[in-house]
């Protein structure tokens, strides 16, 4: 059933990015430092959103980096304590 669903809607989202193509592909112009270009415009929308999904993937991986850092140290921490609790547990206890 998660088959036929998953399925359906990528059929939907093909479906929608064709129209969406059709619809947008008439000539834009293109300039930037040293030159201008005529491409279509689903071609122009197509390349943004390429780049925009990269630069948010690598903004997604250097945040997930810097979070799989802190669990280590704090991994490391929450040995350290445990291991001095452990320690406190065995010491015997002298009388005042």
């Amino acid at each position: 059933m998660l088959r036929l669903l998953r399925n359906l809607l990528i059929a939907v989202a093909l479906v929608l990015g064709l129209v969406f193509g059709y619809a947008n592909f008439q000539a834009v112009t293109v300039n930037y430092l040293w030159d201008k270009m005529d491409v279509p415009l689903v071609v122009v929308l197509l390349l943004t959103f390429i780049v925009g999904f990269v630069l948010s993937m690598l903004m997604f991986l250097a945040r997930l980096a810097a979070l799989r850092g802190r669990l280590g140290r704090t991994r490391r921490q929450l040995e350290d304590a445990q291991g001095e609790i452990r320690n406190l547990r065995n010491m015997p206890i002298h009388d005042a």
